[in-house]
């Protein structure tokens, strides 16, 4: 696609929709930017664009739909929103960034991860991965960085490897990338999407459009990711459990001919090695040396906000896992502690129950709730038979209370199972939060 003169809408002036008004008007589009908030609520944001061109639409009404070329809204703006519908009434496509990045330069260069949860690590493992092997690379997408810009500054001598969520895959409509990845399918975001089989479809659409030569790479364990129609030829398994492409045996990691011990991946929990074969299979078709592939594995840490270790005091261990979101994210870090582990958590309710999460826990020594679900998951906890359980009224009263009650050899584990739009704007903020108040107790 030739941007060139075309009229475009950006709606949103989030990281993604600031990325996309520089490069689409540097690329020489017309941009529009609507925003549904009052000025006063997101002109601030403006001076980060004082040097690109750009009109702001402030009334509706004043839009010539006839003119318009696409809509590129934000990920998180719902489907519903009353301007997409109106767009969409005046028969305007509506694109994700993704989408229009891959209009404008084709998707051969996409590795593209999507997921329940695993999505952000196996993204970031990619690309350590890649860079340590000589290949440059980009973490794009869902993972907080605007996928336009960052392609216009550095050009197609680059991977790009894309973290992206249902939203961003809702609204795509030719969208391939030459490797795509579904880590893993749980119910989320149902709150958005209206239904689980909505959400799932929208993970599904990752490989929608790929041609017989793309490489799909999908979780063997998965129920919904077993028995799909794919386009592709060149579809590739993982498991913890079976033997395929990719898998764990015993002590052993196996990859096709290849193996090396699964003590070269220094991060915590199962889910951690289902992350880390994906990422191998990911980069197959690149002919990298096997043992390069490894030794890059090796050096990969843990991301900021996902059982990301933050102290220890006093012989008590504390782990931000901020990006837990959602009921099985958090169950995966709580499985990867052994026993005594203070649970913080609660948050924004997406409306999904919490069984899940309680069912079979058996290293809860404490929870600690805040937030709109503390309640809904207190009850959900009770029916487990967990009994050690505490009502707090944020943050900095649940850090606290774990505090004067953990002992050596405890684990305080912060990993909410809800987002963070409560009391939060990410839950980056609200892991940088957890953390600073950790910290505060730290004497060292």
């Amino acid at each position: 696609m030739n941007i060139k003169e075309k009229k475009v809408i950006v709606f949103g002036l989030g990281v993604t929709g600031k990325s996309s008004i520089k490069a689409l008007s540097k690329l020489g589009a017309k941009v529009f930017i609507y925003d549904d908030r009052k000025y006063e609520d997101y002109k601030d944001v403006l001076s980060d664009l004082e040097e690109y061109n750009y009109e702001i639409i402030k009334n509706v009404n004043d839009v010539d739909w006839n003119s318009i070329s696409f809509i590129l809204k934000s990920p998180g703006i719902r489907l519903d929103n009353e301007f997409i519908k109106l767009a969409l009434e005046k028969k305007v496509k509506v694109f994700s960034d993704i989408e229009v990045a891959f209009k404008i330069w084709g998707g051969d260069n996409f590795i593209a991860v999507t997921g329940t949860n695993g999505k952000t690590t196996t993204t970031s493992m990619i690309s350590h991965i890649l860079n340590e092997c000589g290949i440059k690379s980009k973490v794009v997408g869902n993972i907080g960085v605007g996928i336009l810009w960052e392609i216009l500054e550095n050009g197609l001598d680059y991977k790009y490897v894309l973290e992206l969520s249902s939203f961003q895959l809702s609204s795509i409509e030719e969208f391939r990338a030459k490797v795509s990845i579904i880590t893993n399918i749980s119910e989320d975001h149902t709150d958005w999407h209206g239904t689980f089989e909505n959400y799932r479809d929208a993970k599904y659409s990752i490989f929608r459009n790929s041609l017989e030569d793309d490489i799909v790479i999908l979780n063997k364990d998965d129920k919904y990711l077993q028995n799909l129609n794919i386009n592709s030829k060149k579809v590739l398994y993982f498991s913890l459990k079976d033997e395929c492409d990719a898998y764990l045996n015993n002590e052993k990691i196996k990859v096709i001919d290849k193996e090396f011990n699964k003590n070269k991946i220094h991060l915590i929990g199962k889910h951690n090695i289902a992350n880390t074969l994906a990422s191998i299979l990911a980069i197959l078709n690149l002919k990298l040396e096997f043992n390069d592939v490894v030794n890059a594995i090796s050096t990969f840490k843990a991301i900021e906000h996902r059982i990301e270790f933050v102290s220890e005091i006093d012989g008590v261990c504390y782990y931000n896992d901020s990006k837990g979101t959602n009921t099985d994210s958090t169950k995966v870090a709580l499985d990867g502690f052994k026993q005594n582990v203070i649970l913080i958590g609660g948050g924004y309710d997406k409306h999904v129950e919490f069984d899940v999460l309680f069912d079979g826990s058996t290293n809860i020594k404490l929870l600690i709730l805040y937030g709109a679900t503390k309640i809904k998951m207190k009850e959900a906890a009770e029916k487990y038979n967990i009994k050690n359980i505490i009502i707090v009224s944020d943050l900095a009263e649940a850090v606290e209370f774990a505090h004067k009650n953990a002992i050596n050899g405890d684990t305080v584990l912060f990993s909410p199972a809800n987002a963070s739009w409560d009391m939060y704007s990410s839950y980056e903020e609200r892991g940088r939060h957890f953390k600073n108040l950790v910290l505060k107790y730290d004497n060292k």
